[in-house]
């Protein structure tokens, strides 16, 4: 049976894992997380991506949104090509039954809360067109809500877990160092999950005013970006699974500014470089420079 190392442990790796697990002999993870190498995921090894050279192994498998830089990686340590698999994205699931449920679950009670404290919010990016592709919300690695103001954030995070109850909790995540509006130490996205082992994810943020655009931070420094008449349109509701969810009105401009006019068609392979609306923060001022 042929050898599989998967890299990483995340929401991805963990995808392929289900995915592969029946037929390939997965003998262990590689993680770029010192808190992970030197333990154990359903009984497999967990290592440090450096030690990939002293493991029996056919192939690595990756995915997801990083597949490209894990993919580079890789070949920093002089792995062939051959011997890297990269998982087109519609063999990644990161769903299960119980994380489906849950979900759903959450989302409805997210709505329904949200409507009671009349605080405007609106569902957008992989979990937007999961939707519209009419699947369940869960297959996304995680479900992006954002809300208008930071003052609305610092309420939620006050207040959610109170709402929500015992079954779910806030992990939050703060703006370290430079950021295009907000200060270091201010919240920058709250992430509502559960215990189980395939978590919900529903990340809660926020984009801010720069000019005449409108921009949230990613995760690698960078920053997306819109013009503001894509937001000033309001919102309107979407049907899903019996109950409804904020979207803007302009939607689907939103879509195809980011991920291009096909956004609806599922890509061979979708990763962090091949948003269109990434800048880092002087090509953000460059651009308002030039309006």
């Amino acid at each position: 049976m042929k050898k599989i190392v998967i890299f990483g442990t995340g929401a991805a790796g963990r995808a392929i894992y289900r995915a592969i697990k029946d037929d390939l002999n997965v003998v262990a993870f590689i993680d770029n997380s010192t808190a992970k190498q030197g333990s154990k995921f359903d009984g497999v090894d967990i290592c440090s991506v450096e030690n990939l050279v002293n493991l029996d192994y056919d192939s690595v498998y990756l995915g997801g949104i990083w597949a490209d830089d894990m993919e580079a990686q890789l070949r920093t340590l002089g792995i062939d090509e051959s011997r890297i698999t990269v998982l087109e994205e519609k063999d990644i699931s990161f769903s299960t039954p119980s994380r489906e449920v849950a979900t759903d679950e959450v989302m409805r009670a997210l709505d329904e809360y949200f409507r009671d404290i009349k605080m405007d919010y609106f569902l957008c990016n992989s979990g937007l067109i999961s939707l519209l592709r009419g699947n369940p919300l869960s297959i996304v690695s995680d479900v992006d809500l954002y809300v208008m103001n930071y003052a609305d954030l610092e309420y939620l995070a006050r207040e959610l877990p109170r709402a929500l109850g015992s079954k779910y909790r806030l992990n939050l995540r703060y703006v370290e160092g430079e950021a295009a509006v907000r200060r270091d130490g201010e919240i920058k996205r709250i992430c509502v999950v559960n215990n189980e082992s395939e978590s919900v994810a529903i990340d809660i943020g926020l984009f801010d005013e720069y000019g005449e655009l409108m921009v949230c931070d990613y995760d690698d420094g960078r920053f997306f970006y819109f013009p503001k008449e894509i937001f000033e349109g309001g919102f309107t509701r979407l049907e899903y699974r019996g109950f409804e969810l904020n979207v803007l009105k302009k939607y689907d401009e939103y879509l195809e500014f980011m991920y291009g006019k096909n956004y609806l068609e599922i890509p061979k392979r979708f990763s962090s470089n091949d948003y269109l609306n990434l800048k880092t923060k002087d090509e953000l001022e460059a651009l308002i420079a030039r309006q």
